[in-house]
C-alpha cells in the first residue's frame, strides 16, 4: 500500500473519530440541566418578544438519547396582563431518524393540565388574536394562488401517532362558555389495532334570542373508539343536552299545551356509530343504533338507525328507521341541502316516500295532552319535505288496518318560526269513516259526550274539505256525504273569545232518524250557529241554572222545507237557544190567509221523543180582499208598530229582576 493511500485513510478515521467524539459532547452538553435552562430561558425571551407580553417557561429538556421532549409550567399572558395560557406538562416522543426519510413519527404524545381564558368583546379584538397575528404567514413571502406547483416538488412529510394522552382540559371563552375534557387516550401500535377512548367532555355556553338570554349544557360520559382499516368505530354513552332560557315553560299555567319547548330541553342519549368513508369533503357513517329522552317533555326515541353521506353542502340519509313507545316509522331515503350565509343558502330537505305505524299518545305529552288516551293505532304513508320556515305534506294518506278509517290530503306549515303568523293548512281530498269509526276516535279524548246517538245514526260518513289553524284560531270546512244526507258547512274556533261559529247548509237530510222523531221528516234547512265553549264561563251559567248537560249557544236557520206529521211546509224561519239545562226554540211560518208559529223546549238531546210542542194560528182574514202590494204595505205599518221583540237567546239568558 503506497503512503499516500495508507495517509487518507488515516485522515479519513480521524475525522470521523472527531465528527462522533464532538456529536457525542454536544449531546451531553444539550442533556445538562443548565444547558437546557439557559435554552429554556432563551426560548423564553424570543417568545416574549415576538409576542410582546409575558411568557413563563418552568422547565424544558430535550432528551437526544431517547429522543423525548417536555415542557412543563409554560404560562402566557395575554396584553392585558391576565393569564390566557397554562400548559402543566407536555412530552412528545419523536422518532428523530425517520425525519431523514421525511417521515414524522410521533411516538408518545402526553398534554396534562391545559387551562385557556379566552375573550372576544363586541367592540374589539380577541385577547388571542395577537398570537395568530404573530404567527401569521407574510403575504409579501407566501407563493401567488396562481403560481404553479414544480413538478420536482416533495411529496408532503409523513405523520404517523403512535400514542396520545390528553388530560384534565379547561376552556373558557367570555366567561360564561366554558368546555372540559377529564382524559382522552389514541393508541395505534404494531401490537393492537386504533382504538382510543374519551372521558368526561363537558361545556357550557349562552346566546341571546330575541326573547332573552339562553344557557345550554352538554356532557359526554365516554366515547369510545375502534378502527379497523378504513372502518372506524364509535360508542357515545350518557350524553347529555339541556337548554335553559331562566323563564317558565311555555306551558305554563297552559295544561292544553305540550311541554315541548326548545328553550326548556334536557335530553339524555347514546349513540352507536360507524364511519367507513371520510375525505376532505365528504363522508359516509353508518347510525347503528340511537336513543334518546327527554325527562321532561317525555319525547322518546327508544331506537333509530340510518345511513348518512355528506358531499360538501348536500347530507343524504338512506334506511331511516324510527321507533318510539308503539310508532315505527320508515322510510328509504332522504336528501338535506345544509345552510350557508356566506353563500346565501337556505337549509331544506326532502324524503321519500314514509311509511309506517302510528300511536298519536306517543306524542300528546310533548306535543298534544289531549292525545294522551288515543291508544287506535294508525297506518301513514307521506311525501315530507320543508325548510328553515315551511313544512309541507304530499299524498298523505292514513288509515286503520281494517280499513273502516281511510284520508287522502296534503297539507302545508308556513311561518314556523312567527308564531302570530303560524299558518296550519290542510285540504281532505277524501275521508272515508264507517259507522261506529267517529265514535271510535271520540272516545279516545277525555271530553264531554255530546249527540252520540245522532252522530251514529248518521251511518257511514264521507268528508272533502279544508281545515286551517291559525294564530289563536281554527277554521274548518267542506262537505259531508252521510246514509242520512248530505250537508255543506264552515265552521271557526276562536281561541281569544271561546266561542264556535259557523254555518250549515243541507238541502234534504232525514232529521227525524237522526234525532229519533218518527213524525219528523225529511227537512232542507240552512243555519247559522254560535256555541260557547269557555269552560269557567259555562260552567258559571250552569250554576246559576241548575246544572245540566246540553251544549250552551243559539241557532238561527231557514228552513226550506219540512214536514212533520201529516204537514208539510216551505220557507220557515226557526230560531233555538240553550242555556245548558233548557234549550227553547221557535218555529214561524207566514202565508196570505195565516200565519203559523210553535214554540219547543227540551232538557236532553237523546229524549227528543219528549219533546214539549206548543203550536199557535192567526187567521188574517181581511187579506182576502187586499192585493200583495197592501198585504206588503200592511205588514210593514204593523212590524214598525210593534216592540223590538227579543230573540229566543235574548230571553233564555235574560237576567231575572
Amino acid at each position: 500500500m503506497s503512503t499516500i493511500i495508507k495517509f487518507i485513510l488515516k485522515f479519513v478515521i480521524i475525522v470521523v473519530v472527531l465528527v462522533v467524539v464532538l456529536l457525542g459532547i454536544a449531546a451531553l452538553l444539550l442533556n445538562t440541566q443548565s444547558v437546557q435552562d439557559d435554552l429554556a430561558q432563551y426560548a423564553t425571551e424570543q417568545l416574549e418578544l415576538k409576542l410582546g407580553t409575558r411568557v413563563k417557561i418552568g422547565h424544558a429538556s430535550v432528551k437526544v438519547f431517547t429522543q423525548k421532549i417536555s415542557l412543563e409550567g409554560l404560562e402566557v399572558e395575554d396584553q392585558q396582563h391576565r393569564k390566557m395560557l397554562e400548559l402543566g406538562r407536555l412530552l412528545v416522543d419523536v422518532d428523530l431518524l425517520k425525519l431523514i426519510s421525511r417521515e414524522l413519527e410521533v411516538e408518545e404524545v402526553l398534554l396534562d393540565g391545559v387551562k385557556a381564558r379566552l375573550y372576544k368583546p363586541k367592540d374589539g379584538p380577541a385577547n388571542y388574536q395577537f398570537l395568530i397575528d404573530a404567527f401569521k404567514k407574510d403575504p409579501k413571502k407566501q407563493k401567488p394562488k396562481t403560481e404553479q406547483k414544480d413538478s420536482t416538488q416533495k411529496a408532503p412529510m409523513a405523520l404517523a401517532i403512535n400514542l396520545v394522552s390528553i388530560k384534565n382540559i379547561e376552556l373558557t371563552f367570555n366567561d360564561t362558555n366554558q368546555v372540559s375534557l377529564e382524559s382522552a387516550k389514541y393508541e395505534d401500535t404494531w401490537l393492537s389495532k386504533p382504538s382510543g377512548k374519551l372521558k368526561n367532555l363537558k361545556g357550557q355556553w349562552g346566546f341571546v334570542k330575541k326573547k332573552g338570554p339562553v344557557t345550554a349544557t352538554f356532557a359526554i360520559g365516554s366515547i369510545e373508539y375502534k378502527g379497523e382499516k378504513t372502518i372506524h368505530h364509535l360508542n357515545l354513552d350518557q350524553v347529555h343536552f339541556t337548554t335553559n332560557n331562566h323563564k317558565p315553560r311555555k306551558n305554563h299555567d297552559r295544561p292544553k299545551r305540550g311541554f315541548f319547548d326548545v328553550d326548556h330541553l334536557d335530553v339524555t342519549a347514546k349513540m352507536d356509530l360507524t364511519v367507513d368513508f371520510f375525505s376532505k369533503d365528504s363522508l359516509h357513517a353508518v347510525m347503528n343504533n340511537m336513543v334518546a329522552r327527554d325527562s321532561v317533555t317525555g319525547f322518546n326515541i327508544k331506537n333509530m338507525h340510518f345511513g348518512v353521506g355528506v358531499l360538501k353542502d348536500r347530507l343524504h340519509l338512506d334506511h331511516i328507521m324510527l321507533q318510539q313507545e308503539s310508532t315505527v316509522l320508515k322510510f328509504d331515503s332522504a336528501n338535506v341541502v345544509l345552510p350557508s350565509k356566506k353563500q346565501g343558502r337556505k337549509f331544506s330537505f326532502e324524503t321519500s316516500r314514509i311509511k309506517g305505524t302510528t300511536h298519536l299518545r306517543d306524542i300528546s305529552r310533548p306535543f298534544a295532552p289531549v292525545l294522551k288516551n288515543f291508544t287506535m293505532p294508525l297506518e301513514l304513508d307521506v311525501l315530507f319535505s320543508g325548510n328553515d320556515s315551511s313544512l309541507y305534506f304530499k299524498d298523505v294518506h292514513v288509515y286503520t288496518a281494517d280499513k273502516r278509517l281511510q284520508i287522502a290530503a296534503e297539507g302545508r306549515i308556513l311561518h314556523l318560526k312567527e308564531k302570530e303568523k303560524l299558518d296550519v293548512g290542510f285540504h281532505v281530498k277524501e275521508m272515508k269513516a264507517q259507522r261506529g269509526i267517529p265514535i271510535q276516535i271520540i272516545n279516545q279524548f277525555t271530553v264531554k259526550k255530546l249527540m252520540m246517538n245522532q252522530l251514529d245514526a248518521l251511518g257511514t260518513i264521507y268528508y272533502t274539505g279544508n281545515f286551517s289553524v291559525l294564530y289563536k284560531k281554527e277554521i274548518f270546512g267542506g262537505t259531508l256525504r252521510t246514509d242520512a244526507g248530505n250537508l255543506a258547512f264552515t265552521f271557526a274556533l276562536d281561541e281569544k273569545t271561546k266561542y264556535v261559529t259557523g254555518f250549515v247548509d243541507s238541502r234534504r237530510i232525514q232529521l227525524g232518524k237522526v234525532l229519533k222523531m218518527p213524525k219528523l221528516n225529511d227537512v232542507g234547512a240552512k243555519a247559522n250557529f254560535t256555541i260557547d265553549i269557555h269552560k269557567a264561563r259555562t260552567a258559571m251559567i250552569r250554576k246559576k241554572n241548575g246544572g245540566g248537560k246540553l251544549p250552551i249557544g243559539e241557532v238561527k236557520a231557514t228552513v226550506y222545507e219540512a214536514g212533520y206529521g201529516g204537514f208539510r211546509l216551505k220557507n220557515m224561519e226557526v230560531e233555538f237557544a240553550s242555556n245548558g239545562t233548557l234549550a227553547e226554540g221557535s218555529v214561524s211560518h207566514t202565508k196570505k190567509m195565516m200565519d203559523w208559529d210553535c214554540t219547543f223546549s227540551f232538557t236532553d238531546v237523546d229524549k227528543m221523543s219528549d219533546l214539549k210542542v206548543k203550536p199557535k194560528m192567526k187567521l188574517k182574514l181581511g187579506n182576502l180582499f187586499r192585493t200583495k202590494k197592501e198585504i206588503a204595505e200592511k205588514e210593514a205599518k204593523d212590524k214598525a208598530k210593534k216592540p223590538k221583540k227579543e230573540n229566543v237567546f235574548q230571553k233564555l239568558f235574560k237576567k231575572k229582576k
